[in-house]
């Protein structure tokens, strides 16, 4: 097909619209509401549904993997479906997943409701999450696209945040999981279908404009997109690289939603355990919101920064929560740096995957990037509460700092590569 042909008149277009703000802004409030909800706010509940219903915490755990082996399932057919479908019911169709996951949770009486919840919310998270906001940004800014990815994806962190504290507020104000889900349900719904029925569209092209940044050159001419096509890059080594450092960030990212158990463990201390352990999720998704404007400000200029720097703050999070054991200051600290690193999962591998293999194809490349990463992340809920309930905090954060050692060589060797398939890109 060719590229689309614009007048010099027209060629305004390139620049800043309210339709390329209000794309940004449906990004915002998707990772506000479902994302968050989803994501950011079930170790919360961990420890209270599993007392609640009689079941260990790895069996609550097991809901997550539940929804990450549905994700996986469903990727492949996401990246299609987001690539032929109208977006706005596509994305619309997926918060009404969201929010029937939280009902069905708000009457669960035992574990099994849970599993089933699992399984509808992972059939609109991995829209949600994981593929619409890195294919928005990426069909309607040709520049600053790692910035505002960031942005959007910084709002999972307010989310968590804001929910963690409303979750707090109201547990201790005598509400159950039930309502709390009920609750969830209902700010799933109005931070989502207003966005996606309204305003948003899948392509500049569906309303007459060009992705801001768009250079026309003297042609006139919009260029077409340059990448690999989807099967040249999983002939890549490089592609199966990215998939194995993506995935072992999602298992790593994930030590965070143990910080209430965590809490819950130490002794001899002062203060109440729960709250600290909410208040050490909402320093963690402050972080994480932080992290992600400043991973992607610094991935469009410098991935190979962006990684380390990622990666640095994990480390530093994990020995500081670690060996700070009996300070409140050094367990708020470590768990407010340790959010800058939960961004790399939503922000440095989106930015990663346009960077080595571009545009032409992204939507079908990124979705299989996000199955293999979500089966090696499935399990990974259940890994880190198992772990944590057998073995300690100790041989969690063990494990966690050697698997930050593979982020940065897996990812490493794609930063290395990048050029180098780059010189095969093709429109």
């Amino acid at each position: 097909m060719s590229a689309p042909t614009v007048s010099r008149q027209a060629a305004r277009p390139a620049g800043l619209s309210i339709r390329h703000t209000l794309v940004v802004v449906t990004g915002c409030m998707l990772t506000l509401g479902c994302s968050a909800l989803a994501f950011s706010t079930w170790g919360l509940f961990q420890p209270l549904v599993a007392e609640k219903l009689g079941v260990t915490q790895p069996q609550f755990a097991g809901y997550i993997t539940v929804m990450y082996l549905t994700m996986t399932a469903m990727s492949p057919l996401a990246g299609k479906v987001l690539q032929g479908f109208d977006i706005r019911l596509v994305l619309s169709a997926a918060a009404l997943l969201v929010a029937g996951g939280f009902l069905l949770m708000s009457v669960a009486t035992s574990i099994w409701v849970f599993y089933l919840a699992g399984i509808v919310m992972g059939a609109g998270t991995i829209f949600i999450l994981w593929l619409a906001v890195p294919t928005l940004i990426n069909r309607w800014f040709a520049r600053r696209a790692g910035l505002l990815i960031g942005v959007c994806m910084a709002f999972t962190g307010v989310g968590g945040a804001l929910w963690s504290a409303v979750f707090t507020v109201l547990t201790k104000s005598g509400w159950d999981f039930h309502g709390l889900y009920r609750l969830w349900a209902v700010i799933a719904l109005l931070t989502s279908l207003p966005f996606t029925l309204f305003a948003v569209r899948g392509r500049p092209a569906d309303v007459g404009l060009l992705p801001y940044g768009t250079d026309l050159g003297a042609t006139g001419k919009a260029p077409a997109p340059r990448g690999l096509s989807a099967a040249q890059a999983m002939r890549s080594p490089v592609f199966y690289a990215l998939c194995l450092g993506a995935g072992v960030i999602n298992i790593a990212v994930l030590i965070a939603m143990q910080f209430p158990a965590y809490a819950k463990t130490l002794t001899d201390v002062p203060w109440d355990r729960v709250v600290v352990g909410g208040v050490m999720s909402s320093l963690m998704m402050t972080g994480q919101a932080i992290g992600k404007v400043t991973i992607g400000l610094v991935a469009d200029r410098s991935p190979r920064n962006a990684l380390l720097f990622a990666v640095s703050a994990a480390v530093a999070g994990v020995l500081l929560c670690w060996l700070g054991a009996g300070s409140l200051p050094l367990l708020y600290t470590g768990a407010f740096i340790f959010g800058f690193f939960y961004a790399t999962a939503l922000v440095l591998v989106p930015v990663l995957a346009r960077t080595v293999f571009g545009v032409r194809e992204y939507p079908i490349i990124y979705s299989r990037v996000s199955m293999v990463f979500n089966l090696i992340a499935a399990f990974a809920s259940v890994f880190w509460a198992t772990l944590g309930t057998r073995f300690g905090f100790s041989a969690v954060f063990g494990v966690g700092l050697a698997l930050l050692a593979v982020v940065l060589l897996t990812c490493g060797y794609v930063v290395r590569s990048a050029r180098a398939v780059q010189a095969r890109w093709s429109e």
